[in-house]
């Protein structure tokens, strides 16, 4: 199945034969990896968190937990602003709030606040030197994700990088994965293609997109119970020995 032919027929999440974690033990097979950002790429989560109360405390609402924010990060940012402001994630609220957050999340962006997991930026440089492409999809806004890949130096490695915002309609929707699959390249082939991220939103984008969806055990999710993945990983180690036979 072509990504390119996908986009107006793209296949129920059911429809394809999910593979076993074990038939998944190998990643050698996979050519096209698309990575999530926070939580799969960079550990940010004390920056979207403080930027977050931030934000709150400007608008005169209370601020959250470390548990509430974990919890509200399956949703877009305006939804997740909404959502923590009024407990509604479709409030009008959210806009507003939303466009406060961004402004400040990504003008703080750097190695320091948003730096990659240890492990991950070789990742990335050995996938490419072995001829893997790769693109970026993120349910934050495209400037944030666009300033973390910058800010840790893979640019060069990335072929596309989209927000919530960029796309039609943001994760579990596949529109941004498929988005992704047609910038990388017109040949790409869902079916050696892989989105690697930490979240169930994740996973069901990945398989309603039709690729290989691979979860992360290191972000804001624990997953180690979860379904939405054709296989998980604990460690970025573990990550790379699949793609490599090590």
């Amino acid at each position: 199945m072509r990504a390119s032919t996908t986009i107006t027929n793209a296949a129920p999440s059911n429809a394809r034969t999910q593979p076993s974690s074990s038939s998944l033990s190998s990643l050698a097979h996979i050519r096209v990896v698309v990575w999530d950002v926070d939580g799969t790429l960079a550990d940010s989560a004390s920056l979207g968190f403080d930027s977050t109360n931030a934000v709150l405390r400007d608008a005169g609402l209370a601020p959250i937990t470390p548990a509430q924010y974990a919890l509200g990060t399956k949703f877009t940012t305006p939804r997740r602003l909404a959502w923590h402001a009024t407990g509604d994630e479709d409030h009008a609220c959210g806009r507003e709030l939303g466009d406060a957050f961004d402004a400040r999340y990504v003008a703080l962006v750097s190695d320091k606040t948003a730096g990659f997991y240890p492990g991950i930026k070789p990742l990335v440089e050995r996938l490419a030197a072995n001829g893997v492409r790769q693109g970026v999809l993120s349910n934050a806004c495209g400037a944030y994700a666009r300033a973390v890949i910058e800010a840790n130096g893979i640019g060069a490695f990335v072929s596309a990088t989209l927000g919530a915002d960029d796309v039609p309609r943001a994760k579990p929707a596949p529109d941004g994965l498929l988005q992704a699959f047609r910038a990388i390249g017109d040949d790409v082939d869902a079916h050696t293609t892989a989105y690697i991220g930490d979240a169930p939103s994740d996973g069901a984008a990945a398989r309603a997109a039709g690729c290989v969806s691979i979860g992360v055990n290191w972000g804001s999710h624990d997953l180690s119970s979860a379904d939405a993945f054709d296989v998980v990983f604990a460690s970025v180690d573990e990550l790379e020995r699949a793609f490599f036979g090590e």
